[in-house]
């Protein structure tokens, strides 16, 4: 790949602004592009290999009611690697793998909270347990400079409220990609055109708004149960989401303004915007990557040993019996 305006000129394709054909980009490889090609993609299949096997491990060891959501959290940094990988390969399926990719983690975000919740022994448990104590809300990313806010109580009603803030990003997310896909089928939307007057400004600032919203409740719970959950390895699951959260939401939004600012250059075939996302995608993979490897160790740790301190069978019963006793008693 040579680069463009050597001769004082402003080359087409650093003006169209538009993805190459696949081929196009496989022609201008040279021995290193190839040798890359092939590591990445290799790494990604790799990752792919690795989720497969986790998944049987979680099918043999882990009970019942966590599966599901064991193997969603686990699948995340495989599957980013792998639309980053195709679209490393296609670079005009950009737009849809990345919007798969942010589709499929708003989901693991709420997958995430409810594993919280299932490894203190599932909901009535969790309440069983927590019954005195109170939630702290002035956390990040929403109010941790507001240390006044009161703390709040832990009953049902705010357990659903976690849930909510979680859940509405999980539904609201595949939604506003949905719009996405119509209005730039339309001609209206250009991830590229973050004016005003375009569409793109308005639907990220809202998907902003709203990824704030849902990882305000992570926060609220990791704080609350990180102590009971040490010997379950929750601080390092709780990193490597974290990572797998900036590197895949973060990392993105900065190489595409350091494209449109000019910073990234623009290289024929590839634009300033497609070079961008073309290096973003190449770091995401090598990222997924180690994740993926890293998680299938935390999460093969603390899954058999832990014995959550909760109410035993006899209280439990004695419980029944007294509160049954009290209702005979004022029936009679």
């Amino acid at each position: 790949m040579e680069e463009a305006g050597n001769n004082g000129t402003l080359d087409p394709v650093c003006s169209a602004n538009e993805r190459p054909y696949s081929q196009v980009i496989l022609e201008s490889l040279d021995l290193t592009g190839i040798l890359l090609f092939a590591i990445l993609t290799l790494m990604t299949l790799t990752a792919d290999l690795v989720f497969v096997e986790e998944v049987f491990y979680i099918y043999r060891k882990i009970p019942p009611s966590k599966r599901s959501i064991f193997i969603w959290i686990n699948a995340a940094a495989p599957v980013i690697a792998t639309t980053s990988c195709i679209g490393m390969w296609i670079p005009r399926s950009t737009m849809f793998t990345d919007f798969t990719a942010a589709v499929f983690f708003a989901i693991v975000i709420h997958k995430f909270l409810l594993m919280m919740i299932k490894e203190c022994g599932g909901q009535k448990l969790f309440l069983r347990h927590f019954e005195n104590d109170h939630f702290k809300i002035s956390t990040g990313p929403c109010c941790c400079c507001c240390l006044c806010l009161p703390h709040i109580r832990i009953n049902r009603r705010t357990l659903f409220l976690l849930k909510l803030g979680t859940f509405q990003f999980a539904f609201l997310r595949p939604v506003l990609m949905f719009l996405s896909i119509v209005l730039w089928t339309n001609g209206n939307y250009s991830p590229s055109d973050l004016s005003p007057n375009g569409a793109a400004i308005w639907i990220n600032c809202f998907i902003g708004v709203l990824t704030i919203i849902a990882l305000w409740p992570i926060g609220i719970m990791f704080q609350r149960v990180r102590a009971l959950l040490n010997c379950k390895k929750i601080i390092p699951k709780f990193a490597l989401y974290q990572f797998a959260l900036i590197l895949s939401q973060l990392q993105a939004t900065i190489i595409n303004i350091l494209a449109m600012q000019g910073v990234i250059a623009c290289v024929p075939p590839l634009s300033s915007s497609a070079r961008g996302a073309y290096m973003d995608q190449q770091l995401l993979i090598m990222e997924m990557f180690l994740i993926t490897l890293i998680s299938r160790v935390v999460y093969r740790k603390g899954n058999d040993d832990l014995e959550l301190p909760v109410v035993s069978d006899q209280e439990t019963k004695g419980n029944k019996q007294s509160s049954r006793i009290s209702v005979e008693g004022n029936i009679f």
